[in-house]
């Protein structure tokens, strides 16, 4: 029962990293357990032309380490609609995807709109290959408003003895509100990206730069409109740190899902919410929507969505807040560009601030 669950997990914690899901943990190297390779997949595409939401990673469970994760070799991936009107997805041509396995659909590619099905097609140079189920584009609503509550959160973790604890933390929790259509039906999920702005203290004074940090998600946002159709609602998004006094943006997108991508998220947020405790229900088999076509025992793993897309942001005054709890914040000193105190930083100002 155990080497069972043990398995699960490693293929499960793969996919977590493809999907970005940025938890607090210390990197490792994952055993899988066998030699099998299998193929890991990572696609969205949406109704805007932006290559730099509209690709697909692969990868495979094994063997997985560090050095040899992205290993497919010259693929053809592809979207497709119900017609057979293909859009191919090219590999590394943008920045922001220079490492191999990244294949990205090119603004002069897309073809996309709402209310049409889409499925990926990815095949190999060995003659293999793999398709996604049809994922119908359905729209989203605009996000009314984004709000945020400065608030303690008390978490259950596991200290250094194994044994669970509780551990309290500040932040600010931010929720969007939504008007939900009439119709039911309706499945959303919701991604964030933050910036803040930090200082230093250099030679000529004090100077300023910002912080991009990427996903701040560290669960799966996701819901549906079982119990909000036809209202207006709030659901949160995700936590902001309170850890240095200064100003934070934080960048909401609001997706649309099919019924069968929402049963996706919501069994990976379960799985992510479990704290490993004797009342945690048994880990679901969480499926995807992948499939060998050459090999029908072959097992896929992940999911290829089709979204409508809305965003909007909000700028978060921390500093109104502060002390906050713990140590207080020593400004650093040197050019804060060259601190290497947080990721990506750069010194031009970002739309908000």
């Amino acid at each position: 029962m155990m080497r069972g669950r043990t398995e699960h997990s490693n293929w499960l914690w793969s996919l977590l990293l493809l999907l970005g899901l940025q938890a607090c943990v210390e990197p490792f190297e994952l055993e899988t357990g066998g030699e099998d390779m299998l193929l890991v997949v990572d696609g969205l595409i949406t109704d805007q032309n932006r290559p730099d939401l509209n690709k697909v990673t692969l990868s495979w469970t094994a063997p997985f380490d560090s050095k040899n994760n992205i290993a497919v070799i010259h693929p053809v991936v592809e979207v497709r609609d119900a017609q057979g009107q293909a859009m191919r997805l090219t590999e590394g041509k943008r920045e922001v995807d220079t490492s191999r396995g990244v294949y990205t659909l090119e603004e002069s590619e897309f073809k996309a709109v709402a209310g049409k099905s889409y499925s990926l097609h990815v095949r190999l140079a060995d003659g293999r290959e793999y398709a996604s189920r049809p994922e119908l584009l359905t729209p989203v609503p605009p996000i009314q408003s984004v709000n945020y509550e400065f608030k303690e959160f008390i978490n259950v973790v596991e200290n250094s003895d194994g044994k669970l604890v509780e551990k309290r933390t500040a932040g600010f929790e931010v929720k969007v509100r939504v008007q939900d259509p009439e119709e039911q039906g309706n499945f959303y999920r919701w991604d964030t990206e933050g910036v803040f702005a930090f200082f230093t203290k250099g030679p000529g004074g004090r100077t300023s730069c910002w912080a991009n940090v990427g996903s701040i998600n560290t669960r799966v946002a996701a819901t549906d409109d079982r119990l909000t159709n036809g209202r207006l609602f709030e659901h949160p998004v995700a936590i902001i740190p309170a850890d240095i006094p200064t100003m934070y943006r934080i960048r909401i997108r609001q997706y649309s899902l099919t019924a069968e991508a929402y049963e996706f998220w919501r069994l990976l947020n379960e799985q992510q919410s479990n704290v490993g405790s004797i009342f945690d229900p048994p880990p679901a088999q969480i499926k995807g929507n992948l499939y060998s076509t050459t090999d029908p025992e072959e097992r896929v793993f992940g999911y290829f969505t089709a979204s409508a897309l809305t965003e909007d942001y909000k700028m978060v005054p921390r500093y109104l807040y502060a002390p906050f709890p713990g140590p207080p914040w020593v400004l650093p000193e040197g050019d804060c560009r060259y601190t290497y105190l947080y990721p990506d930083v750069t010194d031009e100002k970002p739309e908000g601030f």
